[in-house]
């Protein structure tokens, strides 16, 4: 085997950096140019893409799920506080909605009252029922009128929906009405249909009035009108009373007993009228007579504390 020549290298002389650099630039632009004519490194590029995409979501992935995760916490805090508001917002609104019930049933009663005033045959003053008293068996209300105001022991009341019952302490500031659904009170009362005339007394139910010792007639149905007769020369004629709901004979047959729906009890938050009159009046002669000539009842004065 040869030896190489002495002083002979295996490889020329290397070129210069600027013709390598001239060299790799044609190529490059050849290349550049094949390509944009021919297309043929599409292939390349688009896995060269879909590699790189995929290296990018996978390294990226634990920022993109930590973004999400904070997202999400950001997006349930914001809801809890925005829940926690609306709530507030409905409580409130609730609470507003009550009030405004409670003014328009206020209001809704003064008007009635006002009228009732103007109807009523006598001088009138109206009060605020403050408290409701109740000893277990029956209930009596406090009004912010006393002595002071001219109020006295007996005077009628009337609610927005008719006779309510009397004063039965009167102090300097404030008074106590008995309702006439108490055990305590009558009411001499006209059936307006009938024009029978009798005594109601209270039962100790809040919604209920019943006869007594009235004679047996059938003229009496039910849903007449009934209204005070004004007989006792306490209460006014015509202040209403209830309605007749139910008119049987009773076990006897000597006597009918009849049943009053009563109107509605007062409320905390109602207005009453007291009507000024004087609860000393003596009772017409016909309220003490056995008898009075047409019906042939007996006549009885509403006890009075």
């Amino acid at each position: 085997m040869a030896a190489p020549t002495p002083g002979k290298k295996f490889f020329g002389p290397k070129p210069s950096s600027v013709t390598s650099f001239a060299f790799f630039a044609v190529i490059s632009v050849l290349l550049m140019v094949v390509d944009h004519q021919m297309r043929m490194m599409e292939p390349v590029r688009s896995g060269l893409a879909v590699v790189s995409n995929a290296a990018y979501n996978t390294l990226n992935a634990p920022v993109r799920l930590a973004e999400e995760a904070t997202d999400r916490l950001r997006s349930k805090s914001s809801m809890i506080k925005e829940n926690e508001r609306l709530q507030e917002e409905l409580a409130r609104n609730k609470v507003l909605i009550s009030r405004l019930t409670t003014l328009d049933e206020e209001n809704r009663i003064l008007k009635q009252m006002l009228v009732q005033k103007k109807t009523l045959p006598v001088r009138s003053e109206m009060f605020s029922v403050r408290r409701v008293l109740s000893d277990g068996f029956t209930q009596r209300f406090q009004i912010d009128g006393g002595s002071n105001d001219g109020l006295e022991v007996g005077m009628p009341v009337v609610s927005d929906q008719g006779l309510a019952g009397q004063l039965m302490h009167v102090a300097p500031r404030a008074s106590q009405i008995q309702l006439i659904q108490d055990k305590n009170q009558e009411v001499p009362v006209l059936f307006v249909d009938s024009g029978v005339r009798g005594i109601v007394h209270g039962t100790g139910d809040d919604t209920r009035l019943q006869t007594r010792d009235l004679p047996y007639t059938d003229k009496i149905k039910v849903g007449e009108k009934v209204v005070t007769s004004g007989l006792d020369g306490i209460y006014p004629k015509g202040i209403p009373v209830g309605t007749v709901i139910s008119a049987v004979p009773g076990e006897t047959g000597a006597y009918v007993e009849v049943t009053v729906e009563a109107p509605k009890s007062i409320g905390k938050q109602d207005a009453v009228l007291v009507l000024m009159v004087d609860p000393n009046v003596k009772p017409l002669p016909s309220m003490d007579a056995e008898e009075e000539s047409g019906d042939g009842q007996t006549r009885r004065r509403a006890p009075r504390e």
